[in-house]
């Protein structure tokens, strides 16, 4: 019955530690795996002293149960176990010492949840960090030629625009009003602050001269379809020396969904144009 006992125990902790370096690693080891991979670490304690060779085998035996056998994978997965071992022995070790909580196995289900909650903050933070690092690879600054003006933007590749222009198919930008609005002609200002994307698909009340560059745009969002005006543009430079493929730019007066210093949201097709460019700076 001790054994047992202890068993679970270990199992518990186990658990709690694989769980956290399946999330941090998002490797998506199932449940019954994991629950496997535990209790094969618990069974040393059991059938041999406490030692560090004990530890060892148990700890490899449980990492390649869960993440499996090829090296690469396992040696990312094994080290974020052994620092969410780390963390969680340290903070329970400084529990133990300065917080009296009540004895038994009372006391082992406290501490295998307060390990639990704790990982669990340093995983949503790191995963947040992650997030942020992903959006800024994202993020690159650019030089807009239209108006015959250049407009300082900086930019960031959407993968979830895929708006074109119907009849050419060139790829559909969206730039924030406040970005440009100072570079725009004050009669095609007045024309697209009057235009009505509800309204008539007409580009007649636009002054003849820009009427060339633009082009209807039918945009579907989730409070429906709607007309919007793509203006083209000369040409679109981005940081490094690459250049963005012919296109129309479509203004926004609303900017909440622009991520955090970004002015633009470029079409995905630009995503290889910002990655291409980042590669180059990197091999310099």
């Amino acid at each position: 019955m001790y054994g047992e006992l202890i068993i679970g125990l270990n199992m518990v902790f186990n658990f709690t530690i694989l769980s956290f370096a399946n999330k941090m690693q998002n490797v998506k080891i199932g449940l019954a795996r994991l629950c496997l991979a535990s209790f094969v670490g618990a069974i040393p304690v059991v059938f041999f002293p406490v030692s560090f060779w004990t530890i060892l085998v148990a700890f490899i035996s449980m990492t390649v149960v869960a993440f499996g056998k090829s090296f690469e994978p396992w040696k990312k997965s094994a080290s974020m176990v052994l620092i969410g071992t780390l963390f969680a022995g340290g903070l329970l070790t400084a529990l133990q010492y300065n917080v009296r909580i009540l004895g038994g196995y009372q006391a082992v289900i406290i501490y295998a949840g307060i390990a639990y909650f704790a990982l669990y903050l340093i995983k949503i933070k790191w995963l947040d960090v992650r997030t942020s690092q992903h959006v800024s690879e994202l993020l690159a600054n650019s030089t807009l030629h239209i108006w015959g003006s250049e407009i300082p933007l900086t930019v960031f590749v959407d993968s979830g625009n895929s708006c074109t222009e119907p009849l050419s198919g060139y790829p559909v930008h969206f730039i924030a009003l406040h970005a440009v609005e100072n570079y725009i002609p004050h009669s095609l200002k007045k024309a697209l602050f009057s235009w009505n994307p509800q309204g008539p698909s007409t580009l007649v009340d636009f002054p003849e001269v820009y009427r060339k560059e633009l082009r209807l745009v039918r945009l579907l969002t989730v409070q429906g379809k709607s007309w919007a005006v793509g203006i083209k543009y000369d040409d679109w430079s981005i940081e490094g020396g690459g250049k963005l493929d012919q296109g129309f730019i479509v203004i926004t007066k609303e900017d909440r969904r622009y991520p955090e210093g970004a002015h633009v949201i470029l079409h995905v097709s630009a995503m290889e144009k910002i990655i291409g460019e980042r590669r180059k700076e990197h091999a310099k």
